[in-house]
């Protein structure tokens, strides 16, 4: 694995990364969410990781402030994917460590 050097702009969105993976829960999430890609809600991720859904919705906001994952509204619900291209660009090979 080779992380390209960059700008510090890259270094601060390295940051927010490995600050976002630094918890055992948030990394069990990107887990659920790429072995299961089809409309992930907070209701949905939480039944099936024990969680309730305002600790989801916590753990899910600041994974999308990293950029690790998307999210998608459709009326009342709000629907989150991975950011398979952040993972490629600035963490080549995690997701298949999954």
């Amino acid at each position: 694995m080779m992380i390209k050097p960059n700008s510090s702009m890259n270094d601060v969105k390295r940051v927010k990364i490995f600050k976002a993976l630094s918890e055992v829960k948030r990394i069990e999430m990107i887990r659920y969410l790429y072995h299961h890609r089809d409309s992930n809600t907070c209701g949905s991720i939480g039944e099936s990781m024990g969680m309730d859904k305002s600790n989801v919705s916590y753990h899910l906001k600041i994974l999308y402030e990293a950029d690790l994952v998307s999210v998608t509204r459709m009326g009342q619900n709000k629907f989150s994917s991975l950011r398979e291209d952040t993972f490629t660009e600035f963490l080549p090979g995690f997701l298949d460590s999954l």
